[in-house]
């Protein structure tokens, strides 16, 4: 069982590097132009891109230490979403990576939903 995890989480992380490559490989969206995207709540917060982002012109999607930075741990957030349940945050396939699910730029989506029919929306 768990080697199909494994397997499931190695197929759709070279999924989501494709995608990340395609996405950043064109020009963003303009930043807080209200298209519903996470961005627009981080600008909200006052954060610019280098809040992330390593490099300028962005060139690659941040990794989870970005958003552990502001966000805390995975603990920490698996508290903040203990309410909800399934607690997306406390996922029987241990810590996966933010952008998993989070993105900032384009529509987010649940990975839970994969293999489960879970009623849940991600921001």
């Amino acid at each position: 069982m768990r080697r199909t995890h494994a397997v499931a989480l190695l197929i759709f992380g070279s999924i989501t590097a494709v995608l990340t490559t395609h996405v950043y490989s064109q020009s963003p969206p303009a930043p807080g132009t209200g298209h519903g995207f996470l961005i627009d709540k981080h600008i909200a917060a006052g954060l610019n891109c280098s809040a992330c982002h390593a490099e300028s012109p962005p060139a690659k999607a941040p990794d989870t230490a970005a958003c552990t930075k502001c966000h805390g741990s995975y603990s920490d957030i698996a508290a903040k979403t203990a309410q909800d349940q399934p607690n997306p945050h406390a996922s029987h396939l241990g810590d996966i990576p933010c952008a998993s699910c989070h993105h900032i730029h384009q529509a987010s989506v649940t990975y839970c939903a994969q293999c489960h029919n879970f009623d849940m929306k991600t921001p």
